[in-house]
């Protein structure tokens, strides 16, 4: 049954893992202002106390599960909790993800391995544990990827390599898993958050201004930014999109002709 507007999600039970703050929480806040029921997770059940008031003031149903997305009994448990409250699962976002820089020469495998473990298997199981619910509700599957995806980042190698295979395993679970279930990507740029403030930007909003000076729009982006990516994937609108990644990082300024053409311009 269609909704009343093409982008409507009211009334749809939805996952979001890493909800507990940054992109995930911004996602998960504007899902339940919109109507939906939102399930918000995180490792420990104390870091979801902020999100959970806030979503208590939508008047929304909502539900906060925590898991390891590393560990598949640990998100099977939270799935079930989920079966249990609600009886069906209608989207799940796969946000978890995080970076650690450092140059290949020395990267420690150990540590390459859990950058890959974190983006890519946690996706994957969460992926995974979730299908046979949005399989009966012929439901819709996110990944959160990141520009570095396509973008070579030094000292981000690891990091690139695990959100591109996040795009890959996306697009085979898409051919996979339909018609049932649509499975897309949404692919950040620089997002504005408590992290990327401290570590990035060292809560210099001079520095903000800048880096937004670098993109198409004039800024860095939102969470709601992503947000509504997410919003539009998950609603009927989207019932013809699968497989796809969906980039938003407010456009690029500059393209490789004009890097190289910027270079045989410096005076050095």
């Amino acid at each position: 049954m269609m909704a009343d507007t093409p982008f409507d999600v009211s009334g749809r039970v939805i996952l979001v893992t890493g909800s507990s703050r940054g992109v995930g929480r911004g996602i998960a806040e504007h899902l339940a202002r919109h109507g939906a029921t939102v399930i918000v997770h995180a490792r420990r059940a104390e870091a979801l106390e902020e999100v959970t008031a806030t979503l208590e003031t939508t008047g929304a149903p909502w539900l906060a599960v925590t898991a390891d997305v590393r560990d598949e009994e640990s998100v099977m448990q939270a799935v079930t909790a989920i079966d249990e409250r609600f009886g069906r699962l209608d989207g799940v976002i796969a946000n978890v993800g995080g970076a650690a820089m450092g140059p290949a020469a020395s990267l420690e495998a150990e540590r390459f391995r859990k950058q890959l473990d974190l983006n890519l298997t946690g996706a994957f199981i969460t992926l995974k544990a979730t299908y046979p619910l949005l399989r009966a509700s012929t439901g819709a599957a996110i990944v959160i990827s990141a520009t570095a995806a396509t973008s070579p980042t030094p000292q981000f190698s690891a990091y690139g390599a695990a959100k591109a295979a996040t795009e890959h395993l996306a697009r085979s679970l898409a051919a996979e898993w339909g018609p049932q279930v649509r499975v897309n990507c949404v692919s950040p740029g620089l997002i504005r958050t408590e992290g990327s403030l401290k570590s990035v930007f060292g809560g210099n909003e001079d520095l903000v201004a800048r880096a937004g000076a670098t993109t198409a729009v004039g800024r860095i982006g939102d969470p709601e930014d992503i947000a509504a990516a997410c919003h539009y994937l998950l609603s009927d609108a989207a019932a013809f999109v699968s497989g796809a990644v969906l980039v938003v990082d407010g456009g690029p300024t500059e393209g490789p002709t004009q890097r190289i053409l910027r270079a045989l311009e410096d005076p050095r």
